[in-house]
């Protein structure tokens, strides 16, 4: 099961880590799983930071499920300008970005990096229709 976990987050360290810091304004990154590939990146749209920001203060506690990365969906990684607070009995940092978790007839789950790179997976209850509309998802 660890050596899984493993395979997993190397798989895409890729697109969770980025290799350079660009000046250019953060961009949203649509990662499809099914292809292992970055399918757009896009300028933040405004209401993408609202829509983080109140998923965010939605969390109702940690994801417990095994394996939290599923085999079809999509990833897409959110960077918030300003830094948002989380605050919890798990973790208490600030989150200069956040990666949802986009499975097909599943309730979306959402990642975070704490200052350690340590990986959290939430449960939040804000709906994202109107993310995924901003994205076009």
């Amino acid at each position: 099961m660890i050596r899984k976990w493993v395979a997993v987050c190397v798989v895409f360290a890729a697109f969770i880590f980025p290799q350079a810091v660009s000046a250019e304004q953060p961009k949203v990154e649509i990662f499809q799983i099914e292809t292992g590939r970055v399918v757009r990146s896009t300028l933040k749209p405004p209401s993408v930071q609202k829509e983080a920001e109140k998923s965010i203060a939605s969390i109702t506690g940690l994801y417990k499920k095994a394996s939290p990365l599923p085999k079809k969906g999509y990833l897409v990684k959110v960077p918030l300008d300003p830094a948002v607070k989380i605050e919890n009995s798990a973790v208490n940092t600030l989150a200069s970005e956040v990666i949802f978790v986009l499975e097909p007839n599943q309730k979306p789950i959402m990642m975070v990096f704490d200052n350690e790179n340590r990986t959290y997976f939430f449960e939040f209850t804000h709906d994202l229709t109107l993310l995924r509309k901003a994205l076009q998802l």
